[in-house]
Order: structure tokens, then C-alpha cells, then sequence
């Protein structure tokens, strides 16, 4: 076969011919379209000579492994094809190149589909994973799951035993919180040997057959620890110490997706709950059962799990059942009760604390409200004259108002004008025996 090319409106007719490295019959390649080779003259060797870009040099190096001898490129015209294709990267703008059917004869155009199999092969070679450079966020514990639409990724070799392929999926797990690179890389050992450059400059430029450079796929993944904290605090008082006999601990929580499913029950524990590593997206909570003693949260509360805000912290409030209790103090004669003003009452709780003293008006009256539990009052004076009601207890369990009447009654005094007329008669008729 004829190989043509012209330069400066100068013609080169070639027939295509082999080049071989002496002592090993290994093939080489001009790299140099309009130059001509002298054996004469000696050549220093190079892996990466300066004589043509990075861009080309990389190119020609791959049009010469994918080409003449490799794997069923066994074929002698694999070897004009890929010297043909060398040509035409070498010097792509100033010459012009085809074959022809004789010497000085006329173009045709073969072997076209063979020069498409070899850019489809280098094309494929240096086709990246389809998540080439791309950075993905999750979270610390999730599996990261990857599909390679390009389908190339089956070809490259992770180097970290965090990430694994199987087929051209790629599947990342058991990273700690943190910001990684990770690159995998691309080998083609077919030959197991580098490409040589043979240069001279008296003489063409040749190159002699080698693997491919090696190619690396990056992919940067970001670890975040999420958390949805939640702190449970009496309204009143914004505390965690609940009021009374009441409990913030106990509280049921239902957490929810955007899609209502339900994700987790959060009991309130030591007035909190957490749940960690929760995957990004929005969650809503619902207050399903209150604590002891209050009343439940209505509420229901949208949180955002994102990049910029992994972590969120809710400090949410409960209303104790609390009661309002009036006393109205009286004393007095049947119909003419009145209010009994300054009379005190000390007021225990269920475990004999003292926890407030109250004393009515001038109307006899006295209110306080009390928080969820069991309370004793006990009256500590009285008007001169009448006696202190009995201690009693209340029990608050929910929230309506309660009114207690409470009555003195008058101490009951001996009748003492009787008694001494018994005594009286009594010695008289003790006398009146004796002198009977």
C-alpha cells in the first residue's frame, strides 16, 4: 500500500514499511511526517521528550498502543494504519494525508473503520467514570451508591478499602466524618513497558510501542454527623426541673419524612432525646403522649436536615396541668356567717415539704394556683374563740377551678353555774341524813 502526504505544496509518495528497533525487532513510528530517517546517525532515548506538546505526545502514545499488535491488530496494515494516524496527529494543520492505490496514483479512502476502532479504543481509554470530579455529601454511616452511566468504570482500581467497584457501580461506606479526594486509577499493561522516544536531530523522531500512561478518576465525597436533639423544658418556667408532681421525662415524640412515614419514636429521657447520623432531607415532629402532669404539644415542627445546617437542636415546651383553688373562710352563728379575715393555712406537698403559706383577705378569701399533684393544707391560727378546721388535701389533675368553703366553729365552753348548784344540793342532803 501507498502512503501519501504533502507539505508546502510538496508531495511524499511513501510505501508503507516497517520500522523495527534493532536487537529487540520491536515496532517503531515516525513522528516526524516530513523528515527523513538516517540510520547513521546515533539516537538518545526519552520518556518524555520536548519535541511536540504534552497533548499530542500523549495522543500519539495511545494511537500506537491501540494499534498495530494489540490484541487481534495482528495484521501488517494495522501497522501502516496506526503509522498513517501518527502522521496526521504529528503535524495535523500544515500537511495533508490518505492512501493511494499505486505509487503517484490516485486516493482512496480505506481502512476507515479500522482507524475508527482505534480512536474508539483511545476514546473509551480516556473516557472518565461519569462521576468524574463530581462531590457528593452524606452521611456518616450511610452507603454511597453510584451508577457510571459512561460504563467505563469497571476498568479502573480503587485504592482505598472504603470504596469498592463491582461492574461499573461504585459503592462508598464506613467513612468518618470528614472531607476526602479519592482517585482510582486506570492501567493498560498489555505490554508492560513504557513508551521509548527516539531522538535525533539529524534524523526522523521515532517512537517505540509502550502501555498507555496510567489515568486517574477523581471523586470528592463530604461526611457530615447530623442530629435531630431534642430538650424538653417546663413553659412557665423555661426549666428542666418540672413543676409539682408532674414529669417532662416520658414524652413520646413520632418523627416524621416530607412523606409522613414514620421514622422513629423519640422518648423524652433525662429531658432530652437524640437521634444521630439522621439522612439529609425534611423531618417533622409530633408530640404523641406528654409527660405526667402536662398537658400535650399541639405543635407540630418542620426541621430541614441540609449541608448547612446538619444538626439541629429543638428546645421544646409543655404546660403543666395547674388549678386555680379558692378558700373562703367563715365563722360566726348559723345565719350570720362572715368572712374570717388573717387566718393561714401552710400547704405541704406529697413528700411534707412546705411549699407556700397562704392567709385570707379581709372577705375571708384566698386563692393560689397549684401544679399537677397532692397537697395538705393545714390551718395554723383561728379567730380567739373558734376552732381550726381539720387538715384536708386536694389533689390537682386538671385544670379547673375548685372552690372550698371552710367553717370555724365556736369552742364549746362548761356550763359551770350548774355544776355548782349540784354540789349544793348534794351537802344538803348529806346534812339533812346526819341529823335525821
Amino acid at each position: 500500500m501507498v502512503k501519501f502526504h504533502k507539505k508546502n505544496g510538496i508531495k511524499y509518495y511513501q510505501k508503507a514499511r516497517f520500522f523495527r528497533k534493532n536487537g529487540t525487532n520491536e515496532p517503531a513510528y515516525c513522528i516526524e511526517p516530513f523528515s527523513f530517517f538516517n540510520e547513521t546517525y546515533d539516537y538518545e532515548s526519552s520518556l518524555s521528550p520536548d519535541i511536540l506538546t504534552s497533548a499530542k505526545l500523549e495522543r500519539i502514545t495511545r494511537i500506537a498502543y491501540f494499534g498495530y499488535g494489540y490484541k487481534n491488530h495482528t495484521d501488517e496494515k494495522w501497522y501502516a494504519i496506526t503509522q498513517f494516524m501518527i502522521w496526521k496527529e504529528a503535524d495535523s494543520t500544515t500537511g495533508e494525508y490518505y492512501f493511494t492505490d499505486t505509487l503517484n496514483g490516485n486516493r482512496i479512502d480505506i481502512f476507515q473503520d479500522e482507524m475508527n476502532e482505534i480512536n474508539s479504543l483511545i476514546d473509551n481509554f480516556a473516557m472518565p467514570p461519569s462521576f468524574e470530579d463530581h462531590t457528593y455529601t452524606i452521611v456518616k454511616g450511610q452507603e454511597l451508591v453510584i451508577d457510571d452511566t459512561n460504563h467505563v468504570l469497571h476498568n479502573y482500581k480503587p485504592y482505598h478499602s472504603s470504596l469498592t467497584v463491582e461492574n461499573d457501580t461504585l459503592r462508598v461506606k464506613d467513612l468518618n466524618e470528614g472531607n476526602y479526594t479519592f482517585a482510582m486509577t486506570r492501567d493498560e499493561k498489555y505490554l508492560n513497558k513504557p513508551p521509548i522516544f527516539y531522538i535525533c536531530d539529524k534524523s526522523q523522531n521515532l517512537i517505540v510501542t509502550g502501555d498507555v500512561y496510567s489515568i486517574n478518576a477523581v471523586i470528592h465525597i463530604n461526611v457530615l454527623k447530623t442530629s435531630i436533639k431534642l430538650a424538653k423544658v417546663d413553659k412557665d418556667t423555661l426549666s428542666i426541673i418540672p413543676r409539682g408532681e408532674a414529669k417532662l421525662d416520658g414524652a413520646v415524640y413520632n418523627l416524621y419524612d416530607q412523606n409522613n412515614n414514620l421514622i422513629k419514636e423519640l422518648v423524652i429521657e433525662n429531658n432530652e432525646a437524640i437521634i444521630n447520623n439522621i439522612p439529609l432531607g425534611k423531618y417533622y415532629l409530633k408530640e404523641i403522649t406528654p409527660g405526667i402532669g402536662y398537658t400535650i404539644d399541639d405543635n407540630t415542627y418542620e426541621i430541614d436536615i441540609n449541608e448547612n445546617t446538619p444538626n439541629k437542636e429543638l428546645i421544646l415546651e409543655n404546660k403543666v396541668i395547674e388549678k386555680k383553688i379558692i378558700i373562703e373562710k367563715k365563722f360566726g352563728k348559723i345565719n350570720e356567717l362572715k368572712g374570717e379575715k388573717n387566718i393561714s393555712f401552710e400547704i405541704y406537698n406529697k413528700n411534707n415539704e412546705l411549699i407556700d403559706t397562704i392567709t385570707t383577705n379581709e372577705e375571708g378569701k384566698v386563692e393560689i394556683i397549684l401544679p399537677f399533684g397532692e397537697y395538705e393544707f393545714i390551718q395554723i391560727n383561728s379567730t380567739e374563740g373558734y376552732q381550726k378546721v381539720d387538715p384536708f388535701k386536694i389533689n390537682i389533675e386538671d385544670n379547673e377551678e375548685e372552690k372550698i368553703e371552710l367553717r370555724d366553729l365556736k369552742i364549746e365552753v362548761p356550763n359551770t353555774h350548774t355544776e355548782d348548784n349540784n354540789l349544793l344540793l348534794l351537802y344538803i342532803l348529806k346534812l339533812l341524813l346526819i341529823i335525821w
